[in-house]
């Protein structure tokens, strides 16, 4: 599920959107929840495009799908929580997969991320004071990857996922250093509500 097909050269383009889900993906979840609803439907419409062949309708399709869900992200917390944490499931699908040799096209691979993406969302629904932090970080340092990886000299696969650890760590420090300082967001989105 490669969203930046489209972009050619231009795949450093996603890197802010990865710094700014990194570092403030909890203090301000809305508007990070916005960006992986967004980047959510572009990986859905791609995936749609490149199974029917047709890059055309994938990236507008994408666009559509990308919109959609962000702005239902603004309006329905609950559902956007499901989707941050099915775009969780499926990064971390997607890592595992590329790490021990799955093509990330076959079928079964489709499944397995399908099912990691349903289970990253209902345990975000679960568990989402920890989880929001941890998947926007997730999804920060895989964005900071696809926006990156490129420039890697070739043969540098077998080192450099390091270096994404390593930032993702970091993201989860920093993010979790500003939780402590921070209401519980859902629960302040709940009593502005009232």
């Amino acid at each position: 599920m490669d969203v930046l097909q489209y972009t050619g050269n231009l795949s450093w383009l996603v890197i802010p959107f990865g710094l700014f889900l990194g570092l403030l993906g909890y203090r301000l979840f809305k508007i990070s929840l916005f960006i992986i609803g967004l980047f959510f439907g572009l990986a859905l419409g791609s995936w749609i495009g490149i199974k029917v062949d047709n890059s055309q309708l994938g990236l507008i399709l994408g666009l559509v799908l990308g919109l959609a869900f962000g702005v239902a992200t603004h309006f329905l917390i609950r559902f956007s929580l499901f989707l941050a944490g099915m775009a969780g499931g499926l990064v971390l699908a997607v890592l595992v997969m590329r790490q021990i040799g799955m093509d990330p096209s076959a079928t079964e691979s489709m499944l397995w991320a399908l099912g990691a993406a349903v289970a990253g969302g209902l345990l975000t629904l679960a568990l989402y004071k920890f989880l929001i932090l941890l998947i926007t970080s997730l999804i920060g340092a895989f964005m900071i990857y696809q926006g990156t990886v490129g420039y890697f000299p070739s043969g540098s696969e077998k080192w450099s996922w390091v270096l994404y650890v390593v930032l993702l760590v970091v993201f989860i420090l920093v993010q979790a250093g500003a939780r402590k300082g921070h209401d519980d967001p859902v629960e302040k989105e709940k009593s502005r509500r009232r």
